[in-house]
C-alpha cells in the first residue's frame, strides 16, 4: 500500500527519513519544521521551515502525528507524534480534591501562589492552558462590594455577574496561556512569531482546547457594555465599531448563570495597596471618553483622589 496503516502509528522515524514538526496543511501543500533531511541538495539545516507537495490522494487522517507520508514525487516523510511530548491531562479526581483547597479571590492570593503549592502534585509543563469563561452584559440586582470612593458600574468583575455555561466550547471560545520561559529552549523563543494568541508555541503547547473541569485556574471574559465594546481600535480590525449585531450575536448564551466568586476582589486589593495608591492605579476606570483628552492628574481631580508615587 502507498499509505501507512493510520492505526500503527510510530513514536519517531524511521532510519533514513525526515521529520516534519509542527505541521499545517494549505491547499495542496504541507507546511511544516524539519529534520533530518535526506532529500534535498543542498538539504534542508535541522530546524528550517519548508513544504513539500502532498499527494492529491493523501488521507487526511494520516497527517496526524506518528505517520509515515508520501509527497508528490513519491518521497516519504515522518509526522512527528508530537502528542507525546504535551503535558498530559492531570488526573480528575486530583484537581476537584485541589479545587476545594484553592484559596477564595478575597485572601489576595497570586496563581503563582498556587502554581508553587502544586508544582510537586501536578505537571503544569511550560506552556498553562487555561480555560475561558464568557460574562455578557445582562444586567442584574446585586449587594455593592466596591470599597468607599468606588463604584461597582466601573468595574466589569464588579458589574457583570451572568456567564454562559462552563465548558460551552461555542460560547466561552478558546483557551488563554501562561508560558514558562525558563522551560522552553531559547531556538524556540528566538526569531519565532507565536503560531496563535491561545497557543503561542505550537510545539509546547496542547492542541486540544484544556478541560474545565480538571482546571485549577478559569478565567473570566467579559463583553463588558456595547459602549466599552465600540470604545478601543481593535488590532484584528474594526468590525466591531458601530456594530451592534456584533455585539449581541457575542453575547448570545451568557445568561446561563450567577458567579459571584470574582466580586470581592477589589475590596482586598485596597486593603493591600492602600486607598491613596488605588486611587492612581485604577484612574479613569470605567471612562470612555476619548484617549488623551483627559490627563491622569485630571481623573483624580474628579475622583476626589491626590496624586501619589507609586
Amino acid at each position: 500500500t502507498k499509505y501507512q496503516d493510520p492505526k500503527k502509528v510510530l513514536s519517531q522515524a524511521p532510519e533514513g527519513i525526515p521529520t516534519l514538526k509542527s505541521i499545517q496543511v494549505r491547499g495542496p501543500k504541507l507546511y511544516g519544521v524539519i529534520y533530518n533531511d535526506t532529500y534535498d541538495n543542498p538539504k534542508k539545516m535541522d530546524g528550517e521551515y519548508t513544504h513539500i507537495q502532498i499527494h492529491p490522494k493523501l488521507k487526511r487522517e494520516l497527517l496526524k502525528s506518528g505517520n509515515i507520508i508520501q509527497d508528490s514525487q513519491g518521497r516519504k516523510y515522518f509526522i512527528e507524534n508530537e502528542q507525546l511530548l504535551w503535558p498530559p491531562h492531570v488526573n480528575a479526581s486530583q484537581v476537584l480534591r485541589a479545587r476545594k483547597e484553592l484559596p477564595a479571590v478575597s485572601e489576595g492570593k497570586t496563581i503563582l501562589d498556587v502554581i508553587e503549592r502544586y508544582r510537586h502534585q501536578f505537571y503544569f509543563g511550560s506552556c498553562l492552558q487555561i480555560p475561558r469563561v464568557l460574562y455578557g452584559s445582562k444586567e442584574s440586582n446585586y449587594q455593592p462590594m466596591a470599597p468607599t470612593g468606588f463604584n461597582d458600574k466601573d468595574f466589569v468583575t464588579l458589574r457583570y455577574r451572568w456567564h454562559a455555561q462552563k465548558g460551552n466550547f461555542d460560547v466561552n471560545k478558546f483557551q488563554k496561556t501562561i508560558i514558562d520561559v525558563s522551560r522552553v529552549p531559547m531556538d524556540h523563543l528566538e526569531g519565532e512569531q507565536a503560531y496563535n494568541i491561545h497557543r503561542p508555541l505550537e510545539y509546547f503547547c496542547r492542541a486540544d482546547v484544556p478541560r474545565f473541569a480538571t482546571s485549577l485556574f478559569r478565567v473570566n471574559h467579559y463583553l463588558d457594555s456595547y459602549e466599552a465594546y465600540t470604545y478601543r481600535n481593535d488590532a484584528r480590525g474594526n468590525k466591531r465599531k458601530g456594530c451592534m449585531e456584533c455585539y449581541l450575536k457575542k453575547g448570545n448564551g451568557t445568561d446561563f448563570a450567577v458567579n459571584d466568586n470574582i466580586r470581592p476582589w477589589l475590596r482586598s486589593f485596597v486593603d493591600e495597596v492602600g486607598e491613596a495608591k488605588a486611587h492612581v492605579l485604577l484612574a479613569g476606570v470605567g471612562d470612555f471618553r476619548p484617549l488623551g483628552e483627559e490627563t491622569l492628574v485630571d481623573f483624580m481631580a474628579e475622583k476626589g483622589g491626590k496624586y501619589v508615587e507609586v
